[in-house]
């Protein structure tokens, strides 16, 4: 009996590799990547780091042909600083297909992208590190990799994420971001559209707009700002130490941001993540941008990033409900960055 649930079960990860399903009840997606369970871990189930070094890690400099063909690097020769490429155990398919037809359920083949981009050679170093002039250049990358993914007509939202240790979800220890090109739009997504389609409708504004001048008002959660950008913890935070950085001028997708936008981020940023660094050591974090469904009808979405630190972590109440239970006050928060972000 053993024996066959291991051949049905291998059948199983052969056949459906990538594949998602929506729940009935409340219109989420849920993608079945099965072939992920055969990444590498730099971490024990108990959270803890393995040894890992230069020579076996994929990410690395001179282990390139470990990985996937390079998309993008920034030099050649083997000395890049930045580098990116397809997954090698992807969430999602370029081959999937787009819809499958169900008697009662509704499902679909998890046709996308999804690549990764590596930013810095160096094994241990981490992002609270880098410089300016380093950062500029992974946002710039990042940007044109999303904006490859913008020109495919199946992908309808593209997210960047970084996750920044074990506790964030992070497998390989060497720093590195994800590209993911989705087939469907997430209902958080969907929900935020909705709530800033309707104040634009019942206030000829963008909600986002009128948040960051009620914040710049108040100056009770605003972390830092300068000319282009603002970095505050939000008033109703699900994190303890959440923290947003959105452009003061109105824009709606990463491909919208100037050079000189890019540069003023990564100033802010620079300053930012050292801050986050200061929680604790060794804190974990997810970085997200945010960014507008493609497609999408009118110009009322506002995009910007959410950096959530991981203290603490989620329990009944919030799996439940989606009721989130936080211990910090973002205005305590903010004290807290204004006293950490350095210049």
């Amino acid at each position: 009996m053993v024996s066959e649930w291991f051949e049905k079960k291998l059948s199983w990860d052969v056949i459906k590799l990538s594949e998602m399903r929506q729940n009935k009840l409340t219109g989420e997606w849920i993608i079945y990547a099965v072939n992920r369970k055969k990444r590498p871990y730099d971490f024990s189930k108990k959270m803890e780091p393995k040894k890992s070094s230069p020579h076996d890690c994929p990410f690395c400099k001179g282990n390139e042909d470990k990985t996937t063909d390079a998309l993008y690097e920034d030099r050649g020769n083997g000395e890049w600083s930045v580098r990116v490429f397809p997954n090698m155990f992807p969430a999602v398919d370029e081959n999937g297909k787009v819809e499958e037809a169900s008697s009662f359920y509704k499902t679909a083949g998890a046709r996308g992208r999804h690549e990764v981009l590596v930013d810095t050679p160096n094994h241990t170093q981490t992002i609270d590190t880098f410089t300016e002039g380093h950062l500029e250049k992974i946002f710039t990358a990042l940007q044109k990799r999303f904006s490859s993914f913008y020109e495919e007509e199946y992908i309808h939202y593209i997210q960047i994420f970084k996750n920044g240790g074990p506790e964030a979800g992070m497998s390989l220890s060497h720093s590195h971001w994800q590209i993911v090109g989705l087939p469907i739009v997430p209902n958080r997504i969907l929900t935020q559209e909705d709530a800033e389609k309707e104040y634009a409708q019942k206030n000829h504004g963008c909600l986002f707009c009128d948040m960051i001048k009620y914040e710049e008002e108040q100056q009770k959660r605003v972390v830092t700002e300068n000319e282009r950008f603002i970095a505050f913890t939000p008033f109703a935070s699900r994190f303890s130490y959440e923290l947003w950085i959105a452009p003061k001028r109105h824009i709606s997708t990463f491909i919208e941001l100037e050079e000189e936008d890019i540069k003023a981020l990564s100033h802010m940023f620079h300053k930012i993540i050292k801050g986050v660094s200061k929680i604790r050591e060794g804190i974990c974090y997810n970085i997200c941008f945010i960014d507008a469904q493609k497609g999408r009808e009118g110009d009322y979405y506002h995009w910007h990033i959410e950096i959530m630190p991981r203290v603490g972590g989620f329990a009944g109440l919030e799996f439940s409900t989606e009721t989130y239970i936080n211990s910090i006050l973002p205005e305590e928060a903010a004290d807290f960055y204004r006293e950490h972000c350095e210049e």
